[in-house]
């Protein structure tokens, strides 16, 4: 899958899912979903849909493998085409993280953000 289409399909979570701050994703007190498969049913934040488009997961693999240096390395252009200014000392995901909770960061705002991205990136 190419960036552009990572991209799409992240804004497609977050549109589906609903958009969340503070975590990767919202786990169901009523449903008891921790970090399981059903998780990437859970609203997530711009770092987890990215993390569902690449993997199916929610959270991205914490291991040094191929996966995660994929997700690392989308996270940090994404990061870089949608202009996500921010502390130099923090990685991409957490640049993305920081750009997605703050307080007046909406869902639309996400989405809009991810499909330019695919945009510039296509």
């Amino acid at each position: 899958m190419t960036d552009a289409e990572i991209y799409l399909k992240a804004a497609e979570v977050i549109r589906t899912n609903g958009h969340y701050k503070g975590a990767y994703f919202e786990p169901s007190p009523e449903s008891g979903v921790g970090i399981t498969p059903a998780a990437a049913e859970c609203r997530v934040c711009i770092a987890g849909a990215l993390s569902i488009a690449i993997s199916g997961d929610p959270l991205p693999d914490r291991d040094a493998n191929p996966e995660r240096g994929q997700y690392d390395a989308i996270a940090g252009r994404l990061a870089d085409l949608i202009h996500i200014e921010g502390d130099p000392l923090l990685d991409p995901v957490g640049r993305l993280a920081a750009w997605n909770d703050t307080d007046d960061r909406t869902a639309d705002d996400v989405i809009a953000a991810l499909e330019q991205a695919a945009k510039a990136a296509a």
